[in-house]
């Protein structure tokens, strides 16, 4: 164990810094400041899990201020060793959110044992073959991870209504059963309703362009969507494209077995009753 570093190496001040930001981290998660950093739905699934009664930010905590207790001490063998152990237990970690639901704030912890293992590592070159190993696995587990945050802050956009409205009416202008879900929800006139396009073909892109122009001209939507048929071609930009895109990933996401699809997330306010449908 006479591997250390020489003083005012990288490795003597990165693996303390990495460390401490790892720490400063876990124990703001820990103490619940940083709640609202965390936007996925796997923040709500993994932030009650506990090791021994303990939180698993305590836990982290104290690995991060291990690692930095032994980064000051220069003995970066021993570093080194711990925070591939550290690496391979988040490996665990990660393969069971990629199975379940992402946190965000977990993934953020997870880099930072990788930059701990990253200034305590000798070049990548003359890694030992477990080193290396345990650090494809762990990039290999956070991908996945990586894709499913990007995709649910994919937020689905309405041609009317909120975005977060509680009621989300998916519909495609070809479907006439869409056509008349959207004539009758809009009758009711509810706050919490929104009203989502999806596009299979370009002749749907087209009749949500003309809807959109009937609108903006003073049309409700079912009076733009039911007249966009008679209307001339329209300019569609990228901006369109990329919402329509955005509301079908949205849209497959609940796993429908058709359109209208209707979600419904919680139980909307002032929802009168359910005969209202």
């Amino acid at each position: 164990m006479a591997d250390t570093v020489r003083k005012g190496a990288p490795g003597r001040f990165g693996v303390p810094l990495a460390a401490l930001a790892g720490a400063v981290w876990c124990v703001c998660q820990g103490m619940g400041y940083g709640e609202e950093l965390c936007v996925t739905k796997g923040c709500a699934l993994h932030e009650g899990t506990a090791v021994f009664g303990l939180s698993l930010w305590w836990w982290g905590a104290g690995a991060f201020a291990g690692l930095g207790a032994l980064g000051l001490t220069g003995k970066t063998a021993w570093t080194r060793a711990a925070a591939l152990l550290c690496l391979a237990a988040d490996v665990v970690f990660f393969a069971f959110m990629a199975l379940s639901a992402p946190c965000l704030t977990c993934l953020a912890a997870g880099g930072l044992f990788f930059l701990v293992l990253l200034a305590a590592a000798r070049p990548w070159r003359t890694s030992g073959r477990l080193a290396r190993a345990v650090v494809l696995a762990w990039f290999l587990t956070l991908t996945p991870n990586l894709f499913a945050v990007a995709q649910e802050l994919m937020i689905p956009w309405p041609a009317a209504g909120p975005e977060t409205a509680a009621v989300r009416l998916f519909f495609s202008p070809t479907c006439p059963a869409c056509r008349d879900a959207v004539a009758v929800l809009s009758r009711l006139d509810k706050p919490f309703l929104g009203f989502f396009p999806i596009a299979g073909t370009e002749e749907d892109v087209q009749l949500v362009a003309r809807t959109l122009e009937g609108m903006r001209a003073g049309l409700s939507l079912p009076e733009a969507l039911t007249r966009s048929g008679d209307l001339p071609p329209a300019e569609v930009g990228l901006a369109l494209r990329w919402r329509l895109f955005t509301n079908k990933v949205a849209y497959l996401r609940g796993r429908p077995d058709g359109v209208p699809h209707l979600q419904i997330n919680g139980w909307p306010r002032k929802w009168d009753a359910i005969e209202v449908f």
